[in-house]
């Protein structure tokens, strides 16, 4: 395909005055057709859309009420099917992605048109608050995991995208945030190739343009990565928080009653109260949470158990050493938060894929 036939599509739910900006910024520099749609946004906003459509070769599409990100992609999407659009890039409306980068993706698309075109930033740039930085490591690793490809920016909104990949995603459920991790499992189901574009990394204000909802979106992205095992990750938190309260329970135990006149009975009460507990999980994980023959003595799976609890042990504290070296004058419970968050979604991988993947019942 020829870049000047790749069509620019820009969703967007109340913006702000960058949305006109870089229309008119997109189109002193291309003449590709820009496909902008408004998601629903209220009357307040409705002066941006129009100075944005003003400018020539710009086709607004608009849904009555709010419908998320994913519907929105998928509306314009099927406006180029229509109208046989060979391909498109997608940008956000928010100022993050610049003509000169949406413009590189355009032509790498227009270069490898069989590819899925991922317009990435660099999270090593000082201007990139935590909660990004972190949240893409985390994505990232997780995806890796699942996946076996290795992406350097899951959520990008910059990807160029065929015409032919279209018509797939067009039937792809989601319809907000999550819509563009379904996009990348859509590829490798596929078997459609990334092709990574290096874009400049821009956070303004904290990026408090975005209208991305940490707690539910975040749920929606996880949830479509774990897919199917969701559920069975729900039970392993719940698992986990069992095991806690047992390990308190019995470390109270020891520490006020049993060993309450001894020099040692701190540590006697530590190591005995999560020996116990860790017991407890194995038992939990292996005969609830991953479906294993309780009635079937299986010391293999417990010791790759004891060697993946000293592995996440090792790596609690070698990670959160990294991350305070890496990030100086961040708070160091939010570090070790943040690195055990992590070690906790590959502990569940882990155990679900390694430890106990021999021993479920047929």
């Amino acid at each position: 395909m020829k870049s000047t036939e790749v069509a620019i599509i820009i969703p967007s739910y109340e913006p702000t005055g960058k949305l006109p900006l870089l229309v008119r910024a997109l189109r002193v520099q291309l003449s590709n057709q820009i496909i902008l749609v408004n998601d629903g946004s209220s009357c307040e906003f409705h002066h941006y859309f129009e100075e944005a459509a003003s400018v020539p070769g710009v086709v607004l599409l608009e849904h009555p009420e709010n419908a998320g990100k994913g519907r929105a992609l998928k509306t314009a999407f099927s406006y180029c099917l229509e109208h046989q659009i060979p391909g498109a890039v997608t940008a956000d409306s928010d100022g993050q992605h610049l003509p000169e980068d949406i413009a590189r993706c355009i032509d790498a698309l227009a270069e490898s048109p069989e590819s899925l075109v991922m317009g990435v930033r660099d999270f090593q740039h000082e201007g990139v608050p935590f909660k990004s930085k972190f949240g893409n490591t985390l994505t990232c690793c997780v995806f890796r995991m699942l996946t076996g490809r290795c992406l350097s920016d899951t959520q990008t909104g910059l990807r160029g995208i065929s015409s032919e990949f279209m018509k797939d995603l067009v039937e792809t459920p989601g319809e907000r945030f999550e819509y563009e991790t379904k996009m990348l499992w859509e590829a490798k189901v596929k078997e459609i190739p990334y092709k990574e574009v290096s874009i400049s990394t821009v956070y303004e204000d904290g990026n408090s343009g975005t209208h991305f909802r940490p707690v539910r979106d975040s749920f929606l992205i996880y949830k479509t990565l774990l897919g199917g095992s969701f559920l069975q990750f729900i039970i392993f938190a719940f698992s986990g928080i069992l095991s806690f309260l047992v390990d308190i329970g019995f470390f109270m135990l020891f520490f006020y009653c049993i060993f309450r006149s001894f020099s040692w009975k701190l540590l006697a009460s530590v190591v005995l109260a999560r020996c116990l507990s860790a017991f407890f999980n194995y038992l939990l994980n292996r005969n609830i949470v991953f479906h294993g023959d309780a009635k079937k003595i299986d010391l293999r799976s417990f010791v790759k158990y004891v060697i993946l609890c000293l592995m996440i042990l090792a790596g609690s504290y070698w990670l959160t050493k990294g991350a305070i070296a890496l990030f100086p004058g961040w708070n160091e419970a939010v570090l070790k938060s943040a690195v055990d968050i992590l070690l906790f979604c590959i502990s569940f991988l882990a155990q679900k894929l390694i430890v106990f993947n021999g021993s479920q019942r047929k």
